[in-house]
């Protein structure tokens, strides 16, 4: 057999090996997303539990259609407390990872997250000399992003208690800087030249009235989103009606709902390089810094409605 016979035969099957061992990509559902957060979960109790600390939050199901760039904020909402929960605990802080904005995505990211999330924790369970295992995975079915979201909320207050505190004012700073600093990447590329300035800031701020600017906010970006032919998302269940107080959890939770929102802005603005950075570490902030800066970053997306 010829030199050039056995190149081609021996080449064929290699690429017959190839095509043997090449799968399609396998499907993820929100139900099995929802698995994994029920995992997590179960790991945040059992940490609880090993620190002496008893959750008691039940899930508060949000009747809203959620996304899953929704549920993967909220996710990195959850690293964000961990960080915390570190913090108090003497253990180094790692900065949380982000990723590049796009306009749909899909359920593999949030499931990304989770396995994230449960390599952190047993991380930390390691570190603390927690050697309880959590029981098996479960199965569930028919479940839905808005469901994800839920269980990811009853995680969220449940360090909220682990940590002793409630989210504090630094933290939603910092992450409505991250906001700040999407609008100055939209301002820049559109060559906008910023004529804003920061709005008086007001004394005696209650989280009501940080989370109605975190609501204006979201107006203005959804606006936005509808001049570039995006669909928006009805977020006025987030919204306190009635008696019942806001908390700082719902502006933190409003806040998230920004971030998620401009991302598919930016990627329709050719911004999918552009990741949003990550949060720096601020201390002393007050409700009155939050409501104040939510307020001016109103001031300057309206620049950019002018597009």
């Amino acid at each position: 057999m010829s030199f050039i016979k056995k190149l081609k035969i021996s080449s064929l099957t290699l690429l017959l090996c190839f095509s043997v061992g090449v799968r399609a990509e396998v499907t993820i559902s929100p139900s099995d997303v929802f698995s994994q957060v029920v995992q997590v979960d179960k790991e945040v109790e059992l940490i609880m539990n090993a620190q002496g600390v008893q959750g008691n939050h039940l899930e508060k199901h949000y009747p809203v259609k959620l996304l899953p760039r929704h549920v993967w904020q909220k996710s990195y909402f959850i690293f964000v407390k961990i960080n915390s929960f570190r913090r108090k605990k003497g253990l180094p802080v790692n900065n949380i990872n982000s990723m590049e904005p796009v306009l749909e995505m899909d359920p593999n990211a949030p499931y990304e997250q989770t396995q994230r999330l449960l390599t952190e924790l047993n991380i930390i369970k390691k570190r603390l000399g927690i050697e309880a295992e959590v029981t098996k995975l479960e199965k569930f079915v028919g479940k839905k992003p808005v469901d994800v979201f839920n269980r990811f909320q009853k995680i969220s207050l449940n360090l909220d208690i682990l940590n002793r505190e409630d989210i504090n004012p630094a933290l939603v700073f910092a992450e409505v800087i991250r906001i700040y600093e999407d609008i100055n990447t939209i301002l820049r590329l559109r060559k906008l030249q910023d004529t804003t300035f920061p709005p008086e800031k007001l004394a005696d701020v209650t989280p009501g009235d940080s989370l109605k600017a975190a609501f204006e906010l979201m107006q203005e970006v959804q606006k936005l989103q509808v001049n570039i032919g995006l669909s928006t998302t009805d977020f006025s269940p987030f919204l306190n009606k009635g008696d019942e107080a806001a908390l700082p959890a719902d502006v933190f939770n409003m806040v998230g709902m920004v971030l998620a929102e401009l991302q598919p802005v930016k990627a329709r603005m050719n911004l999918k390089y552009s990741i949003t950075p990550a949060a720096k570490f601020y201390t002393e902030k007050s409700p009155a810094d939050v409501h104040q800066l939510l307020r001016w970053l109103k001031r300057k997306i309206n620049l950019i409605h002018r597009l």
